[in-house]
């Protein structure tokens, strides 16, 4: 029989969120319906284990965190039934045609994947759920509806950064205008960038976000800062934080950091320093080089505060001891 899915690219598990591609074409809602004898009421009925899964469309990370919400929905399950205030969507999708020449369907899921999971586990352990309700989803069906669908519609548990990458680059086939993607995916246009600027550096940062063994945030804050150079800090920071017994990387771990963060916190001493040190007469005596270095940094701290200046120009004095009524 012709498969569902006229095209998906399997590689590895790992790679399956970023491979992923899908051509989907509608059925024929009654007759598919009539071909497995589900009903109706406002929804449809339907045995849950004729659901198939279309591989590699879920962006999800199969982590501990996504175990432990399945196994929470399957332990409500046991105890209620599944609750048809939350159906599952699905499409119904030509399947080929069967020895009598009869067009045949398959029912495959679009959205609800955790809910479907653990329907099926709860029925392994007894539960006796024999159909589960459905919307079927007459439009919006192509890959790229599919991939936005993904965060548009979601509104349980929001969707990892590395999830959400995932769905920036799928996105980045059909619109390369970041704010366009941004507006289909119901996100900030700076997002589908660091996205994508995750997404396209090497696979091991991405696969260590991914994991959690770095934060996003930070992730793409090295990649910035450091270019190509980004894997080989982050690999070292790892060390560092593994060497202190941390399983993740912290910033305080991340070569240069320390420093920075000193320098920050003493920039203002700094600054009276070298400034005192002008008005000395031994500064004369200085090395040229030395003063000329000296001048350019005093010149970077009043730059920057002529630029705090200008964004306090008609702002009103903020006053921390009191509150708004």
């Amino acid at each position: 029989m012709m498969n569902a899915v006229a095209e998906t690219v399997t590689t590895t598990e790992q790679q399956l969120d970023l491979d992923f591609r899908i051509n989907i074409i509608a059925g024929n809602i009654k007759k598919g319906m009539k071909q497995f004898g589900f009903g109706s009421g406002d929804l449809w009925n339907i045995d849950p284990k004729v659901i198939q899964v279309i591989a590699g469309y879920n962006v999800r990370v199969r982590n501990a965190a996504y175990r432990a919400r399945v196994e929470a929905l399957r332990d409500n399950m046991m105890l209620v039934g599944f609750k048809k205030d939350s159906p599952l969507s699905v499409l119904v999708v030509p399947n080929g045609v069967n020895d009598k020449g009869e067009e045949q369907f398959a029912i495959m899921l679009k959205r609800g994947h955790q809910r479907l999971e653990a329907v099926l586990e709860a029925i392994a352990l007894g539960k006796p759920i024999e159909t589960v309700p459905c919307i079927i989803a007459k439009e919006d069906i192509s890959e790229e509806d599919l991939t936005a669908d993904l965060s548009i519609s979601n509104n349980g548990e929001q969707l990892a950064p590395y999830e959400m990458a995932v769905l920036c680059k799928r996105m980045s086939r059909f619109e390369e205008n970041h704010a366009k993607i941004a507006t289909k995916l119901g996100i900030w246009p700076n997002q589908v960038t660091d996205g994508l600027l995750l997404i396209n550096g090497p696979i091991e940062i991405a696969h260590y976000v991914r994991d959690d063994v770095i934060k996003f945030t930070l992730a793409v804050e090295l990649i910035k800062e450091h270019g190509a150079k980004a894997l080989t800090i982050i690999e070292q920071s790892l060390s560092r934080s593994q060497s202190a017994g941390q399983s993740s990387i912290k910033p305080r771990y991340v070569p240069g950091n320390l420093i920075k963060k000193a320098a920050t916190k003493a920039a203002p001493q700094m600054k009276d320093a070298i400034v005192e040190l002008k008005k000395d007469q031994a500064f004369t005596l200085l090395n040229p080089k030395t003063q000329e270095t000296l001048n350019q940094l005093i010149a970077l701290f009043e730059k920057a505060q002529e630029e705090e200046a200008k964004l306090n120009i008609d702002e009103p004095e903020l006053n921390l001891n009191t509150s708004e009524t």
